[in-house]
């Protein structure tokens, strides 16, 4: 015995869509995006809907691995169909009741796949019946029309060839096969009018009447007599049973059958009632994987499981799924179905696109925080270059300074060590020539002034020798403060003449010219007379003391 898919749809899985209310405007949202950011330092995510329950990740896995080999089965089906085809035209015209057989067969095989060939055939078995002359196959010929005319949504003409068949004498086979139509006829139709109470009840009351019939009638060990009355279970409440029932359907049948999907559809309403939401998600998955492996074009349980990721916030699978379901649909030519899925891809398609806003919202403040952290870590990058400049300067500063100290110490070690010498060398002078009675001449010799000469010209080298090596480039940086005609120039590379070396003195803040007298044993006219002079050369001669002191500061400054 053959029926359709979804057959026999149950009232629950009808869904009614509304949209939600008035919601923030891109602009909005885009300005409480960047408060976050700021006051947090990270963009938010849209806030999703309430989550009833984890989603079936495995599940949803396989269904995406089905749904992308869904041409390798519809070619499949598609070749299957064919052959099909091919036995019909091979059969000779004269053979009326094989090529009906076959016509029959083609009208059922296309039914959940494409309504408008199941028409057509359908229509050739009742003209190639009404050839044979047998009432009974005119009748399963009319039954199948009404079959592909309920498929295809034109529920006008199936209600009316129905009809014209409740008069016409039945054996029970043929009572069973009307009695499915018109199961299939009026349960498509409860789910066409669900808003509409009056409607609604008497359609539920015709689909009732068969459903009773066909349970009544079938075998109790038929297969599709169990899925009935676990169906009326599930619809009644009693959830155990219709579990033991469908999961035996399950266990029993393969994947891609009829039974299959429509068992495992029905283990997810089960899950549903007692509360498992995931569950139920798992089976919609089961029953859609059924559905596409099977090239059934009329499933529920696709639209089911997108109306469910819609209501957990998963926007971007349930746009996917709803569009797949819409696409076999309109391939199927299922226009009912068409209808339904589309009031539904409305709104998951509203809560998508505004998912797409949201997002690009986010896209914006994430780049404009990006943008913000790039200028400041140019900044900072900037600055630490600076910093680094600076420490090198500083660092070069340093070691000038350690240079210039070392140089110092050495040098007033060794002319202090000199300076001990010498004084050592006048004590034994002295104790030479006061023990061998030479006081006179003694005397005479300290008189002359040649030891203290002799001594002051030791200094001299000593103190130029130094100066030079901590200020090498003094001699250059007095000649730009004198004029271009009176530059100076050393005779010997390592020695002061008597003016550059006062005013070395002056550079190291000796500035009185009695001072400096002293320590070079100069006269103060001597000292006053060099400084004149130098001042007469200088481009400035009023601050041309103030300028020495401040060579080489400038370019030792941090």
């Amino acid at each position: 015995m053959v029926i359709n898919r979804h057959s026999c749809p149950a009232p629950a899985a009808g869904h009614r869509y509304r949209r939600h209310g008035s919601r923030p405007t891109a602009l909005s949202r885009f300005f409480a995006l960047l408060a976050v950011v700021l006051l947090f330092g990270v963009a938010p995510a849209e806030a999703s809907r309430h989550k009833e329950a984890d989603l079936p990740k495995s599940e949803l896995k396989r269904l995406n691995r089905v749904i992308g080999a869904a041409d390798v089965y519809m070619r499949d089906k598609t070749n299957f169909l064919d052959s099909l085809t091919n036995v019909y035209l091979e059969l000779p015209a004269t053979d009326i009741h094989g090529r009906w057989q076959e016509a029959v067969k083609l009208s059922q095989a296309y039914l959940p796949v494409r309504a408008d060939s199941a028409l057509r055939y359908s229509e050739i078995a009742i003209q190639l019946s009404t050839e044979s002359g047998h009432p009974q196959c005119e009748f399963e010929s009319r039954v199948a029309r009404v079959n592909a005319l309920c498929t295809a949504g034109i529920f006008t003409r199936a209600l009316a060839e129905f009809n014209g068949l409740a008069d016409a004498p039945m054996t029970r086979d043929m009572k069973i096969s009307y009695w499915l139509a018109g199961r299939k006829l009026f349960g498509y139709m409860m789910v066409y009018v669900e808003g509409d109470r009056q409607f609604f009840t008497e359609y539920s009351e015709r689909y009732l009447q068969y459903d009773d019939s066909l349970i009544n009638n079938l075998p109790h060990d038929n297969p599709t007599r169990t899925f009935f009355l676990a169906e009326r279970l599930v619809n009644q409440g009693q959830n155990a049973d219709a579990r033991r029932m469908l999961e035996s359907i399950c266990n029993s049948h393969p994947e891609e059958s009829n039974l299959y999907g429509m068992a495992a559809f029905q283990l997810g309403l089960v899950c549903k009632n007692e509360g498992d939401h995931t569950s139920y998600a798992s089976y919609l998955c089961k029953a859609a994987i059924s559905d596409i492996k099977g090239c059934v074009k009329d499933g529920f349980a696709l639209p089911a499981l997108a109306d469910w990721l819609y209501q957990q916030g998963e926007l971007s699978d349930a746009f996917k799924y709803i569009n797949f379901a819409l696409e076999d649909a309109m391939t199927g030519n299922v226009r009912m179905r068409t209808v339904s899925i589309a009031a539904l891809l409305t709104v998951i398609d509203e809560a998508y696109k505004e998912k797409i806003n949201a997002s690009r919202d986010e896209l914006m403040i994430y780049l404009l925080l990006v943008t913000f952290l790039l200028v400041l870590s140019a900044v900072l990058v900037v600055m630490l270059l600076r910093m680094v400049k600076r420490s090198r300067l500083t660092t070069n500063k340093l070691a000038q300074t350690a240079k210039m100290q070392e140089s110092y110490m050495g040098h007033f070690i060794g002319l202090s060590s000199t300076y001990a010498n010498k004084l050592e060398a006048l004590q034994k002078l002295v104790t030479r020539k006061i023990a061998s009675g030479q006081s006179e001449e003694l005397l005479r010799l300290v008189k002359t002034g040649k030891f203290a000469d002799d001594q002051n010209e030791e200094f001299c080298k000593i103190f130029d020798s130094a100066f030079l090596d901590i200020y090498p480039d003094f001699i250059e940086n007095i000649n730009r403060l004198l004029k271009p005609e009176e530059q100076l120039e050393l005779k010997r590379p390592d020695e002061l003449t008597p003016e550059l070396r006062i005013y070395a003195f002056v550079k190291l803040g000796v500035e009185e010219s009695t001072r400096i007298a002293q320590i070079l044993n100069y006269s103060v006219s001597t000292v006053y007379a060099y400084r004149n002079r130098m001042r007469n050369r200088a481009i400035d001669r009023d601050n041309f003391d103030a300028d020495v002191m401040r060579i080489g500061k400038k370019s030792t400054e941090i």
